[in-house]
């Protein structure tokens, strides 16, 4: 019996998430199924691209390509989303909350391309009566308004408010609680815009810091959580300009390029009813923390969301909205697909109740008046649409939920392991792979590259491989640090993606990249095109740091690098290299010709220097594509990977679910490197790809310029 009580303690230890003791491998729990909607008839029920599920609590329905806002009309009668239209242009929605139904759609010429950074639903100071609806417009750099019909209907009021400035870029909203006065987070110049609603004029304008991603008003004064110069601050100002009021209160340290990366990210402030503490999402640390607003503002405590304790980050609490009565506070996870809910009875000081499961990446949250129903703007919702869903709090079984939404989330198995490719956190190198090439490709099918069908035709394949990326600017960031930020998505989403590219060193993931790991660790590296944003000259921040002297190929400043003298730079140096016996343990390439012939024989070039060395006996390499391609009509995201080793698998082809964060997650087994975020911690790993029997024979290549024309 006592036998029994101790097996039954570990498993539940283990179905919580508590920190394993022994070697326990984690892994997407989507299995040999593919991605996609299994059963018709359960539309929201989803095995995403990186092998999770969403099974959403609830009702939900589609909303379309994109979703970054929601909004609840005054008595919660009607929701309304917005974001990008997948034809271009604004999407809005209203949605009755009691059916769960499309019932309106703002006028969209598809002219333009804009997304909604914010939205509030208001009485209009200007017209007793009338309920209107304010969206900021971050592209068009002004606030636009709709007024809200009985039936849910949004009708264009013009003109919409301009704001003062150059360029401004309005994201997030909040609302004083006057009712009248609007608050207008300007990303682009850190600053908030006050605008009195009665004269729709703006009345004020005060500077919080860079990127002030959240905001909140309570009382006499305004909280805006966001980046400062060196780390992240919740900047408190106060509601009336001509009071000289100011204070920043610190969430973070200043970023060291070793240990901490990237910067804590704020993303949400909420005021807890008493207006006596602030809460603040930190999605960089898979924190929320308390800031006490007496007459010293200051953080006082804080609470640890991440899967388990001493687990690297990757919840990515993003959103949240306290109860009215303030006992409970609900916070999105875009990490985990989730909504945790926390015991704030105590104000200021917070405890886990438990999880409830929502669609893909939960950007926005709203309680209805009572407190009786959760709505949730999923951005990525049933992996096909973003969705909107209604939780009915009163009919929750939250231990069944939590457990549910762990389950989606990952499946674990203790196991031996091996020494070829050791589990992930086993503290193991391999026995026998010492050398990791990573090459990662641009836009390329297998019908127009002679060189990678050889590669795929002799080497191991991985068939069901989701590259779960839209971009190559996000999907580098996936390829090499198993997740993506959120904001790296938001300003994917809004500025485009070269904006990716030349973000603050505060919204990179707290750990970093690979190459960091690998300087942790003491181990060599090298790039070639990768990891290196608008050429070397940008290297300045602290994620970049550690390639100084690691940099393979260094274009002109702002320029990209040709596959062709890429992979000529990578085999002139490995050859150096492989003379003097000092060949990098870990090396990255990034193709990225548009022209799938001329990637095709940079891939050439770079393999055929590999497999004829002295250390092609001890190298794996792995070639995959960093975005989503279209490889297939049913899934765009469903591509290919191919492992090129001696001790791949031959002619293997393999049909378990992998993704892009498979790939890395490998590597650091392989290296015996700890994982960087929960993306590759979850997820499936390659190492059934690989056998212990040696096969040193070298593929059959084609590198001449006369088979490319």
């Amino acid at each position: 019996m006592q036998l029994r009580s101790l097996i039954a303690a570990a498993l539940a230890a283990v179905l919580l998430g508590a920190a394993p003791v022994t070697t326990r491998l984690y892994s997407a729990p989507a299995g040999n199924r593919p991605a996609g909607i299994p059963h018709p008839g359960l539309p929201y029920v989803a095995i995403l691209p990186s092998g999770r599920i969403v099974a959403p609590v609830g009702k939900s329905v589609a909303i379309g390509a994109s979703v970054t806002a929601l909004a609840l009309i005054p008595g919660g009668r009607f929701a309304v989303v917005g974001g990008r239209a997948a034809s271009g242009g604004t999407l809005l929605r209203t949605v009755d909350t009691r059916t769960m139904q499309i019932v309106a759609r703002a006028p969209n010429s598809g002219s333009r391309t804009e997304v909604i950074g914010g939205l509030i639903a208001v009485h209009d100071p200007a017209m007793p009566g009338r309920t209107i609806l304010v969206a900021s417009e971050a592209r068009a750099g002004k606030v636009a308004l709709f007024s809200v019909g009985a039936d849910g209907s949004l009708a264009p009021l013009r003109p919409g408010i301009s704001l003062p400035g150059s360029d401004p870029e309005p994201m997030h909203l909040a609302l004083a609680e006057s009712g009248h006065l609007l608050l207008v987070a300007d990303d682009r110049n850190g600053r908030v815009d006050t605008i009195d609603l009665a004269t729709r004029r703006p009345v004020a304008s005060m500077s919080v810091g860079a990127l002030p991603s959240g905001l909140a008003a309570f009382g006499p004064r305004i909280f805006a959580a966001g980046a400062a110069a060196s780390a992240s601050n919740l900047a408190v100002r106060s509601l009336d300009s001509s009071t000289a009021s100011s204070e920043n209160i610190p969430l973070d340290a200043p970023l060291d390029g070793a240990t901490t990366v990237g910067g804590v990210d704020p993303e949400a402030v909420a005021i807890e009813p008493g207006g006596r503490f602030a809460y603040v999402t930190l999605a960089g640390v898979d924190r929320v923390v308390a800031v006490s607003l007496g007459e010293s503002p200051r953080v006082v405590d804080g609470i640890d969301l991440r899967l388990f304790a001493d687990a690297p980050y990757g919840t990515m609490p993003t959103a949240m909205v306290p109860s009215m009565t303030g006992h409970e506070l609900f916070v999105a996870l875009s990490g985990l697909n989730a909504v945790a809910v926390l015991d704030a009875s105590t104000p200021g000081v917070l405890h886990r109740l438990g999880l409830i499961p929502t669609g893909a990446r939960p950007i926005a949250v709203s309680l209805a008046p009572n407190d009786k129903l959760l709505f949730v703007a999923n951005a990525e919702g049933n992996g096909a649409s973003a969705t909107l869903e209604r939780i009915a709090l009163t009919k929750i079984p939250l231990e069944r939920t939590t457990l549910s939404a762990l389950r989606y989330s990952r499946v674990s198995h203790l196991v031996r392991g091996g020494t070829l490719v050791p589990p992930l956190r086993s503290g193991r190198k391999s026995d026998a792979i010492v050398h990791v090439v990573d090459i990662s490709l641009g836009p390329t099918y297998f019908n127009s590259t002679p060189n990678l069908r050889v590669l795929a035709n002799d080497f191991a394949v991985v068939g069901d491989y989701y590259a779960d990326a839209p971009n190559s600017e996000l999907g580098s960031q996936l390829t090499y640090s198993g997740t993506i930020a959120p904001s790296a998505w938001l300003l994917d989403t809004f500025r485009g993606r070269r904006s990716v590219e030349a973000m603050p060193p505060d919204l990179y993931p707290r750990s970093g990249y690979i190459v960091n790991a690998l300087a942790r660790a003491g181990m060599s590296y090298r790039v070639y095109g990768a990891m290196v944003p608008e050429g070397p000259m940008a290297i300045g921040i602290p994620l970049l740091h550690v390639l100084h002297g690691a940099v393979g190929y260094a274009p002109r400043p702002g320029a990209r690098a040709s596959d062709r003298a890429l992979a000529d730079a990578f085999v002139s140096q490995y050859a150096r290299e492989a003379q003097r016996g000092d060949i990098p343990t870990y090396q990255a390439i990034e193709l990225s010709s548009n022209n799938p012939l001329v990637q095709d024989r940079a891939l050439g070039k770079i393999v055929d220097a590999i497999a004829e060395s002295n250390a092609w006996g001890s190298t794996a390499i792995f070639i995959s594509p960093r975005q989503a391609i279209g490889a297939t009509a049913a899934d765009p995201k469903h591509s290919f990977a191919v492992i090129v080793s001696p001790y791949a698998k031959r002619g293997f082809l393999g049909h378990a679910h992998a993704s892009t964060a498979s790939v890395l997650k490998t590597e650091e087994e392989i290296l015996g490197l700890p994982a960087l975020s929960l993306g590759d911690l979850l997820a499936s790993d390659l190492a059934n790809y690989f056998t212990s029997t040696v096969d040193e024979s070298v593929p059959d290549l084609g590198t001449n310029e006369r088979m490319q024309r």
